[in-house]
């Protein structure tokens, strides 16, 4: 993927289970690079089966938030299955945990989707480079002298992991707090340690990541 000596399109695949948001990718790339959309997928496995049946593509755009497969695992399967394919992580979340988590998966890059233009084309041609590139928005959250664990997200108890199942599904506090049978202080309390554990500040954050990432904690042993 060297800029340089490039004579054709850049082929990208664009993975995102927003059809607007994938489209409306797909043009802004088109008008503003020499680049080919070479597929769309709306999840994971139908990225990797995507993959599988055509032309590997330069470079995969890919969401973190995704229905089954999330993108960090699926940027994992990828990079072990065709490692000359780049990924470049576009997401929502401004989230230590997860630029860790996809880092170490193997992307390349990592910008958010409030990013402006001149940022996306930054990281793409660093990418063609052989480089990796992180938003600055997101490097002012990363803490560089602090030691990442792979087992982060499950470190959460199994209490925990209940809670969030439940913030997944909707569930109010007072509803988790009545099915759990434990005070609504208390659901507070597992939802603070949560927030802290994933990076997440605001509570209405919380909930809504549940809710568009229910399967992206695996469970945990710890009581």
């Amino acid at each position: 993927m060297n800029a340089s000596l490039r004579t054709r399109p850049l082929k990208v695949v664009l993975v995102e289970d927003h059809h607007i948001m994938r489209r409306g990718l797909g043009s802004l790339l088109t008008t503003e690079r020499d680049v080919q959309i070479a597929g769309e997928a709306a999840c994971g496995e139908e990225a990797l089966a995507l993959l599988r049946s055509s032309d590997l593509p330069d470079l995969i755009i890919m969401d973190v938030s995704l229905p089954g497969i999330d993108g960090i695992e699926t940027t994992r399967r990828v990079r072990s299955l065709y490692p000359q394919v780049k990924v470049l992580i576009l997401s929502m979340y401004n989230n230590p945990t997860f630029v860790h988590q996809a880092m170490q998966a193997g992307a390349a890059g990592y910008i958010l989707k409030q990013s402006m233009v001149e940022e996306l084309n930054i990281a793409l041609d660093l990418i063609a480079q052989g480089k990796q590139f992180i938003s600055p928005m997101v490097t002012a959250n990363l803490d560089p002298t602090a030691e990442f664990k792979p087992g982060l997200l499950e470190s959460l108890t199994n209490r925990e992991i209940e809670v969030f199942e439940r913030l997944a599904k909707g569930m109010s506090v007072k509803d988790i707090a009545e099915d759990l049978v434990v005070s609504i202080y208390t659901v507070y309390t597992h939802m603070n340690t949560i927030k802290r554990k994933l990076g997440i500040e605001k509570t209405a954050d919380l909930m809504r990541y549940a809710i568009e990432n229910p399967l992206i904690l695996k469970p945990s042993r710890q009581e």
